[in-house]
């Protein structure tokens, strides 16, 4: 079993816990937002049991330690980071074929963020 953590920005921010959030007060008017938060957490809950032996169309290994669990067109980057923990990132819905080069920057400094306030740059 895997431990998921939500990185939060040095401002003490989550914006994959704050998307899940306002998933969650539409959930009652809003159909599509309903199916997105089921389907998110859903795919959290099979990470956190079988870690990325998941594979396709579950997760998908995007290069380095990079990871994203991908419910519908949500995409959620991820990496291992120790103990068995999973960090969850950056969250961004996919339009296109190609993941934008800009998600994946963000992911990156992200991952960055974390290892160096961590101690484990």
């Amino acid at each position: 079993m895997y431990e998921l953590i939500f990185y939060h920005s040095r401002n003490g921010i989550s914006e994959i816990e704050a998307h899940l959030d306002e998933l969650a007060k539409e959930v009652q008017t809003n159909k599509t937002s309903r199916i997105n938060r089921e389907k998110i957490l859903a795919y959290m809950k099979a990470l956190s049991l079988y870690g990325t032996r998941l594979g396709m169309p579950f997760v998908k290994h995007i290069g380095g330690d990079l990871w994203e669990l991908r419910p519908l067109s949500n995409r959620i980057f991820f990496f291992y980071w120790k103990d068995n923990q999973f960090v969850l990132l950056h969250h961004f819905i996919k339009k296109s074929q190609k993941t934008p080069t800009k998600e994946l920057q963000q992911a990156k400094l992200k991952l960055k963020d974390f290892l160096e306030r961590s101690g484990n740059s």
